[in-house]
């Protein structure tokens, strides 16, 4: 594009872009640690669904701002605080989860 300097190789503004934030080295190494296409297993090595140039990434890491303080209109509790699913505001099945009483097995 000759207005922003930007240079697609297939998709124009696609994540399959030829920029210098895609390719670097680390993104192209077979020792680069992975997490599995399915399931929730970390692995090591090349694959070409998961980390290579021209891949997709799958996963992502987001900032959430707050919009507003409260809840709508600001007024309120955040809905997720007032049902107990927040830091200081724990109900108690949720003190309970972080105790780990939900899990059982063989000792």
């Amino acid at each position: 594009n000759p207005r922003t300097n930007y240079q697609a190789m297939f998709r124009t503004g696609g994540h399959q872009s030829c920029t210098r934030a895609w390719l670097r080295p680390t993104m192209q190494t077979d020792s680069f640690t992975r997490k599995e296409y399915f399931g929730q297993v970390i692995g090591r090595g090349f694959a070409a669904d998961v980390y290579c140039v021209l891949g997709a990434p799958k996963e992502s890491f987001v900032k959430v701002t707050r919009a507003e303080p409260g809840g709508a209109d600001g007024r309120g509790l955040w809905r997720p605080a007032q049902l107990g699913f927040r830091p200081t505001y724990e109900n108690d099945a949720m003190k309970r989860f972080l105790a780990g009483e939900y899990v059982k097995g063989a000792r």
